[in-house]
């Protein structure tokens, strides 16, 4: 027969109880603190890791540049180019970098390229058609662009031209002086994002001519020139072959001193890490032998052909090295 706890009996066994609880819930929460410590620490790791993954990245990028800039030299210096490994149009070429990293490495002459300070507005409203712009605002833009850089010449259109930046928002108005780089095109009015993006590639304001050169120009370009549907453009971004040099109108073409060249590097990394550097190399006559006009990092533009490359047979160990 079980006799009934005392009351003494019932409150120790209370007390005991209520110690339990209270351990247990010591215990998850000195186990919640762990996890959550464990958890940071994991997450600091791994960000760590990326930081030094970008920093090779970004090194292996910028050595891609200074790998060509030093054939650059020689080849162009030299007057001639016929043992250059690169194509002056953009095309790029893929090759092993040092811890398996690819590089995708491309030179563009500038000569090839709209450039925004001397290019007519006849020319700048095909580029604009090409890549997507409608054929009103294609004119309207390239007109914007052109008056944008031009000096001022009349107060009264001035203000007019003000006025209209004003309306858009805009604290500023035209600089009224030559495009210094073509990343200011984001300051003209009516241009738009997805459109400055799909034209940046193809135009400088360092070949100083009023035309393109075909044979140095990038075949999107070219089929830009020629008229093409914009989808037919976008096919032959970063492509090879184009449109019909034939078919460009004389007033187009302008040849190239090929003196000013955008170096690019692109590269992958072993994990799928990437960094994009680019540079506005100018030679130059005596010493040093080029000068950089610009560094800046660039957008990614042959991620796929870097992503199809790592997947080939043999891998990255199967590259040339660069």
């Amino acid at each position: 027969m079980r006799l009934p706890l005392s009351q003494s009996n019932r409150d120790h066994a209370g007390e005991s109880g209520f110690a339990l609880v209270l351990v247990i819930w010591g215990l998850g929460l000195i186990s919640l603190i762990a996890i959550t410590v464990m958890t940071a620490e994991r997450f600091r790791i791994l960000a760590t890791a990326n930081l030094i993954v970008s920093a090779r990245a970004e090194a292996l990028a910028e050595a891609g540049v200074n790998l060509v800039r030093v054939e650059l030299i020689s080849a162009m210096g030299g007057g001639s180019a016929s043992g250059f490994r690169f194509a002056t149009n953009g095309a790029p070429l893929v090759c092993a970098m040092p811890g398996g990293a690819l590089a995708a490495l491309a030179v563009e002459d500038e000569g090839g390229k709209a450039d925004l300070n001397t290019a007519s507005p006849k020319l700048m409203s095909a580029l604009l058609r090409g890549f997507g712009a409608g054929l009103d605002e294609s004119d309207r833009l390239a007109a914007a662009i052109a008056e944008f850089s031009r000096t001022s010449r009349n107060a009264v259109l001035d203000d007019v031209v003000f006025a209209a930046y004003a309306t858009e928002g805009r604290a500023y108005g035209p600089k009224k002086a030559p495009f210094e780089s073509v990343l200011e095109l984001d300051q003209v009015i009516g241009m738009r994002p997805d459109l400055l993006r799909a034209i940046l590639p193809y135009v400088t304001v360092y070949s100083r001519k009023p035309g393109v050169d075909p044979r140095v120009a990038a075949p999107a370009l070219l089929a830009a020139l020629a008229g093409d549907e914009p989808a037919r453009v976008a096919r032959l971004e970063g492509g090879e072959g184009g449109a019909d040099i034939a078919v460009l109108p004389p007033e187009l073409l302008s040849p190239s001193t090929s003196r000013s060249f955008l170096v690019r590097a692109e590269i992958r990394m072993p994990a799928g890490g990437s960094f994009v550097q680019e540079a506005i190399i100018e030679l130059a006559a005596g010493e040093p032998p080029d000068v950089v006009r610009e560094w800046r990092r660039g957008g990614t533009r042959f991620a796929a052909r870097l992503d199809a490359a790592a997947r080939r047979p043999g891998g990255e160990n199967g590259w040339q090295p660069c």
